[in-house]
């Protein structure tokens, strides 16, 4: 477990008057984003004050995530400090229509050869860059 001090402490609080969003306090500091949230509570900011920014933060990080069609929704999050999830949302309620995901680069026909060869699905797994359970399917005849 780690020892934060009160200058990480202090550090949340006044980024958070910022306008930054806990998963973002989270990173800088080095804490999960329930600690970075249970300190500004504990400091009695008040977590609404953040409002304005978030608007401004929601209209960016949408406006990037459709300019920008070649980077994960998952990497737009990230880089405007919300998670996956609230910029799913936020792109639900705006309307504006979510990625498809990427195809999947994997042969039916390469892994149930790999499969006859003896590989373990593991292996089979990393040659192909998909998971274990993927392996599994197509060898249940799922896909």
């Amino acid at each position: 477990m780690t020892d934060y001090t009160e200058v990480d402490r202090n550090a949340a609080v006044r980024l958070h008057r910022k306008g930054w969003g806990y998963l973002k306090i989270s990173q800088v500091i080095g804490c999960a984003p329930s600690t970075a949230r249970k300190w500004i509570l504990k400091a009695g900011v008040d977590t609404h004050s953040r409002i304005d920014h978030a608007k401004d933060t929601r209209a960016k990080a949408i406006e990037f995530y459709v300019a920008h069609p070649e980077i994960s929704m998952k990497k737009v999050a990230v880089k405007h400090g919300v998670y996956p999830a609230t910029l799913s949302k936020w792109l639900c309620a705006e309307g504006v229509a979510r990625r498809p995901h990427r195809p999947r680069m994997v042969s039916k026909e390469g892994i149930l050869s790999d499969l006859k060869l003896g590989y373990s699905k593991k292996d089979i797994a990393q040659r192909n860059n998909c998971s274990e359970s993927w392996v599994y399917r197509i060898q249940r005849g799922d896909w």
